[in-house]
């Protein structure tokens, strides 16, 4: 706009006039991809005191149902030493079941931590857990909505334990909970470099014996004294290796990242994402906003996270939200600021409802045909993709009466 104008008017500031303008157009603000880099700088956990105060969670869920019912794994990780606990479970388990199995498996083996963080999965969030805790005197700390970052530490724990899964599943062709101590104890005995040791050696203050590693007897034999010594100096060695870990991983980090602030009052956009409602993929559609709002910031929680004035169709969504999912909105007396009824989910994702059926295509593949559908998404803008076509019948049947190719 800038560069046309120019050439027939000019006037003091015109080039920041004519950007702040253009800068505070609402469609826009919605619309647009932000080109920066993400929000927010890294806000690193405090280095917890001592083995199994504070402990990280979450669930893998989604693996093949075994003969004993088994259909998740619950994952449970000591923040300072690293070590975990592997726990089979099944995706019906309601709390009180898992919470007889956090008892007889950690509180039995640890003690009660003093504190827990995990993502805002609805066990974690049910009333009863929450009175649980409370009772046993530990502090629940849940991430921000949508912002699985913050448990980050339990994150690459299961990633290392799936990697696991599938080697041992395919070298041994059984079922996945039979082996699921043994991947437990590798685990354990691999080598953290966060820590400078492997996780038994942190909590039990020397080094597993195994098939590699026998001690002969009367070897670096210890008693009272020397063994307290020698485990609270590993404790302060542990701290003082996380410490340097954080500080290299928010170096880092912050590289790629970008400090953003807001003050009580102002409104940001919060970022949200399209997904179609086929089964067999959740696919992102491109011509749909990127951005709801604006809302009112009620208050700030802690560096990087805003508790904001959701509208009661939003009331599933966890009202404090992470600065990465916000938008600075750019005010205009000008604006006319209509409500955005969507029904969001509660990652902040939410459904797409198909038109019409547009197109039908086969696709031939080896000898085989897949019959394929062409599905319009959004009217005024012609957003469509392909489909497969029993999914899109088995979901939408009303989109094929009367409809002919």
């Amino acid at each position: 706009m800038y560069q046309e104008l120019k050439q027939k008017f000019w006037w003091s500031g015109m080039k920041k006039q004519v950007a702040e303008y253009v800068a505070s157009c609402l469609t826009c603000q919605k619309a647009k991809v932000e080109h920066q880099r993400p929000a927010g700088m890294l806000q690193s956990l405090d280095i917890p005191e001592w083995k199994w105060e504070s402990v990280s969670m979450d669930f893998v869920v989604g693996l093949p149902r075994t003969r004993h019912n088994f259909d998740s794994i619950w994952v449970i990780v000591d923040r300072l030493t690293k070590s975990a606990h592997f726990l089979p479970v099944s995706i019906n388990y309601n709390v009180e079941k898992l919470t007889e199995i956090y008892i007889r498996e950690i509180i039995r083996l640890h003690g009660v931590p003093s504190s827990i963080v995990s993502d805002r999965d609805p066990k974690s969030t049910s009333h009863f857990w929450q009175s649980l805790q409370k009772a046993f005197g530990t502090r629940l700390r849940l991430s921000s909505a949508y912002h699985p970052q913050t448990d980050g530490q339990t994150e690459r724990t299961i990633q290392s334990l799936e990697d696991l899964l599938r080697t041992c599943v395919l070298d041994n062709k059984g079922s996945w909970d039979d082996l699921l101590p043994l991947i437990e104890f590798t685990y354990n005995n691999s080598f953290h470099s966060s820590i400078g040791m492997a996780p038994f050696e942190a909590l039990y203050g020397r080094k597993c014996q195994t098939p590699l590693c026998w001690y002969q007897d009367g070897e670096s034999i210890l008693f009272g004294p020397e063994i307290v010594q020698q485990t609270t100096e590993k404790v302060k060695q542990i701290r003082e290796k996380m410490k340097v870990a954080q500080n290299r991983q928010k170096s880092y980090s912050d590289r790629r990242r970008r400090p953003l602030e807001f003050q009580e009052g102002e409104h940001v956009f919060v970022r949200v994402t399209s997904t179609t409602g086929v089964g067999r993929a959740i696919k992102a559609r491109k011509l749909t906003p990127k951005f709801i709002g604006p809302y009112q910031i009620l208050r700030r929680i802690g560096p990087v996270a805003y508790q904001i004035a959701l509208p009661p169709f939003l009331s599933n969504i966890h009202n404090v939200l992470h600065v990465s999912q916000l938008r600075k909105y750019v005010h205009n007396p000008s604006h006319i600021i209509e409500p955005d009824e969507v029904p969001l989910r509660e990652n902040l994702s939410y459904e797409a409802s198909p038109i019409r059926i547009q197109d039908r295509r086969i696709k031939q593949l080896r000898g085989k045909q897949i019959p394929l559908v062409r599905v319009v998404w959004d009217q005024a803008t012609g957003d469509s993709t392909w489909e497969l076509e029993d999914d899109i019948k088995s979901q939408y049947p009303n989109l094929f009466q009367g409809t002919q190719f």
